[in-house]
């Protein structure tokens, strides 16, 4: 057919026909499709055996919906120099088939990540894994095909396996000399967060098994915390978490790990960018705490640092101020999706503050030195009637607190564990990286 490149076919065992066409028709609706089926077969048996999954990930709309996320996230090139920008520019059809025909030959060997280090908050120093581009999106098409089965808590995912072994064992490039790797798996790779759960899993089957009556484990990768009604428990959970770990050979990170006491509002803690604390509900029932959340303070930071890269002058190719709103809105509007079923007001408020102060400043910037500009002309409400997206209004509380009392939590998973003015404790943990 005209306009499309070469089609990669091969007979599968079956006797159907699958290929590497260069645009699947509705990769992500058929994607989707096996990701639910997938989810069921586990679901309907814990038992069930996969064993026909690295078929799955070499099908050439799951390796072009996993390009188009890879893509989508964006992310620095790994150690071969090949980048996202390029590999579009040449066509990432030829570059699929190509994945595609060493992942069906057995001869696909991922590359060892390359090192870098990123500012921590307290000064240090994180370590980075960057994969290549090429191990990303295979290590995406990996992930949209196991990780439905894992969420079912299906475990065994049979010669997929061999992959997961390959990409902890591919190594570290750091000062032009290549380290291996002997335990844990390097942050910065997309199939990094799934591996940490795959090995956690064993944590939440334990917990629910041993230490359930102690309190609630609610955990994201190798980030979680223990909530606790009291005092006394949370020292248990505590003594019971170390002990699950120690026997999967892992161990409590000393730094992020600590108990934090939530009765009357005392203390908070932040877990997966939202800070969590019991404040009175002034209007309904001045006497009694519930359990709120709001963006953290990091998770503010970061997103004036993102803000302020976009509005600056220098470096910002953008002519016109609906170029910067256009750069702006998938930002914020992403930013306000994750915090919007929480407590949030006061802080989106200050952040469309912010945001209307960096276009004046932008405006005033590209515009300050022509005698007929005032600022006074771009309120507000011209910027938004232009486009930009406002945070304010958008925060949807959830359904269930609401239904148990108006001004309750609008934390409603963490409804049974003191968030009435009782007693109530919480650990939170994190796993060390090895």
């Amino acid at each position: 057919m005209e306009g499309r490149a070469p089609a990669l076919v091969e007979r599968a065992d079956a006797g159907k026909c699958e290929g590497m066409a260069a645009r699947p028709n509705n990769p992500e609706d058929k994607v989707r499709e096996l990701q639910r089926t997938l989810w069921r077969c586990a679901k309907r048996s814990e038992s069930r055996r996969f064993h026909a999954l690295y078929d799955r990930i070499c099908r050439g709309d799951v390796l072009w919906e996993a390009w188009g996320r890879v893509r989508a996230n964006r992310g620095a090139a790994g150690i071969d120099g090949e980048s996202i920008a390029a590999i579009a520019e040449s066509g990432a059809e030829a570059w699929l088939a190509e994945i595609q025909a060493k992942l069906r030959a057995g001869e696909y060997r991922p590359s060892p990540v390359r090192r870098r280090y990123i500012p921590k908050s307290d000064g240090g120093q994180r370590p980075l894994g960057i994969p290549t581009v090429r191990d990303r999106v295979v290590q995406m098409a990996t992930k949209l095909v196991i990780e439905p089965i894992f969420e079912a808590d299906f475990l065994d995912c049979s010669y997929v396996l061999k992959l997961l072994r390959q990409w902890l064992e591919a190594g570290v490039l750091e000062d032009g000399s290549t380290r291996e790797t002997l335990a844990g798996t390097p942050q910065g790779g997309v199939i990094s967060p799934l591996l940490a759960n795959v090995y956690l899993n064993a944590l939440d089957r334990a917990w629910q098994a041993e230490a359930s009556h102690l309190g609630r484990l609610v955990r994201y990768a190798d980030d979680f915390v223990v909530l606790c009604r009291t005092t006394s428990a949370a020292k248990a959970a505590h003594k019971r978490v170390q002990d699950i770990l120690t026997r999967l050979g892992l161990e409590l990170h000393p730094e992020k790990t600590r108990a934090v006491n939530l009765c009357w509002g005392r203390e908070s803690f932040d877990f997966l960018g939202c800070t969590v604390r019991k404040r009175r509900s002034i209007l309904k029932a001045p006497h009694l705490y519930f359990m709120q959340r709001w963006p953290s303070v990091r998770a503010m930071k970061r997103l004036r640092e993102r803000v302020h890269e976009l509005t600056a002058v220098p470096g910002n190719p953008a002519r016109d101020v609906k170029e910067v709103i256009t750069a702006l809105n998938p930002v914020l509007r992403g930013w306000g999706n994750y915090f919007a079923t929480g407590n949030a007001d006061d802080k989106f408020n200050h952040i469309d503050d912010y945001v209307y102060q960096r276009l004046k400043r932008w405006l005033w910037r590209r515009g300050g030195q022509r005698r007929r500009f005032r600022l006074r002309c771009w309120p507000s409400g011209r910027l938004y009637a232009m486009g930009l997206y406002r945070l304010q209004g958008t925060v949807r509380y959830p359904s269930q607190a609401n239904l148990r009392r108006p001004s309750a939590s609008r934390v409603p998973e963490t409804g049974t564990h003191g968030l009435t003015g009782g007693p109530a404790a919480a650990a939170s943990n994190r796993v060390r990286r090895p």
